[in-house]
């Protein structure tokens, strides 16, 4: 199974030489936030794509900035069409790029006030655009896994899914695995990171409380060709970032070790 990691970890440092310690440590495909870096360098989202196959590594997914993404749920059928097109442009830079998923979050901050009608005709019309491009669309388990679980549930569409994110499950509230379960094969990709089940720490896996024994279990039932980590610290102080990296491997070596 082929292994992959979110391009920032943690460790300021241009992403150049981020993605090359990301494939010097062993790593197989890395995954882009979609918005240009600007310090310590300006480099154009454009360009990154190019810079990590130049790197050897594939591209998993890109995840889209999510700040105005309420407007999906959204009444307000300007805001609504407006936010709508920016993510229509997300679909397609995927498939200029030839990226297969792009990560979005379902809702972000609170729930108050979402239009359910309004959010699934959004998440329809996305995905029905993406289909065209041969695009995925990985919704991502924030505080909100019960209207995550509720579009999977209205929207059946083969290119809709769920991205894993399993620190964000082991918060307060959250379904410690069950969304997992239930969504098994319709899960796209991972944000696989661990927490001490009150903030969302973004820890090495095996440093908090996520029962890894569990979610491997559930990865056994899945379609997922690769295993991805979102990490961006630990409970051991790491000052090398490579040496971090290395930890990161190795702990995604050890979940994968029963798949």
């Amino acid at each position: 199974m082929e292994k992959s990691i979110f391009s920032w970890f943690g460790f300021f440092m241009p992403i150049k030489r981020r993605l090359e310690l990301i494939k010097k440590v062993g790593f197989d495909g890395v995954s882009l936030w979609w918005e240009d870096e600007i310090s310590p360098e300006i480099v154009k989202k454009e360009d990154m794509p190019r810079m990590a196959v130049d790197n050897g590594l594939f591209v998993e997914y890109i995840h889209a900035p999510y700040s105005d993404v309420n407007n999906l749920w959204t009444r307000d059928e300007k805001a609504r069409e407006k936010t709508l097109e920016r993510y229509f442009g997300y679909v397609e830079d995927c498939h200029k790029h030839g990226i297969g998923t792009l990560v979005m979050h379902c809702s972000d901050k609170e729930n108050i006030g979402l239009d359910i009608d309004a959010g699934i005709k959004s998440f329809q019309d996305l995905a029905e655009n993406a289909k065209s491009g041969d695009v995925k669309i990985a919704v991502e388990n924030t505080r909100d896994a019960s209207l995550v679980d509720m579009l999977l549930e209205e929207l059946k569409l083969p290119n809709l899914g769920l991205c894993y994110d399993s620190s964000h499950d082991w918060l307060t509230g959250q379904t410690k695995g069950q969304l997992f379960d239930k969504w098994a094969e319709r899960t796209f990709t991972t944000h696989l990171s661990d927490n001490d089940e009150l903030k969302d720490r973004h820890w090495l896996p095996g440093d908090g409380h996520v029962d890894w024994k569990l979610l491997r279990g559930i990865y056994s039932k899945s379609n997922l060709r690769s295993l991805s980590i979102e990490v961006t610290g630990s409970c051991e102080p790491f000052e090398n970032p490579e040496d971090f990296l290395s930890a990161a491997y190795e702990r995604l070596e050890r979940i994968a070790g029963g798949l």
